[in-house]
């Protein structure tokens, strides 16, 4: 299965080193997986990754997160039927440092979790079910 793997920079969180000992998944990183250049290459190479994903792991820490919300939202069409639909293939890591007041928006769209141990639980169980 192909994950995703959304959020935050290395630079400023490791988080997605965690993932690296996962066996049974195929993880895109943007970081490592597309060319982070310019807009005019990661923007596209990016979203047409989450298209192919079959799971979204976003973790949109507590900077500004503008890219990893266009990530979800996308990854979110694409995998439900109608709006207001739930997505269990979307897992995000929200950190309870993060300001709540969108926290019972987000709810709906899929999994929350708040950490990156839960989340690879989390995984772990998606996989089972397949």
């Amino acid at each position: 299965m192909k994950v995703y793997l959304a959020g935050q920079p290395s630079e400023y969180d490791k988080w997605k080193e965690s993932f690296r000992e996962v066996k049974g998944f195929d993880f895109y990183d943007p970081e490592i997986d597309s060319d982070q250049s310019s807009s005019d290459t990661f923007f596209p190479q990016d979203l047409k990754a989450v298209s192919e994903a079959d799971i979204l792991m976003a973790n949109p820490g507590l900077a500004p997160s503008e890219g990893t919300w266009i990530e979800i939202g996308y990854f979110l069409a694409l995998n439900t039927e109608k709006p207001g639909d739930r997505c269990n293939r979307l897992i995000i890591i929200w950190d309870k440092e993060r300001i709540p007041w969108s926290i019972e928006f987000v709810k709906k769209a899929g999994i929350i979790v708040s950490t990156v141990e839960e989340a690879i639980n989390k995984l772990e169980e998606i996989r089972l079910e397949k």
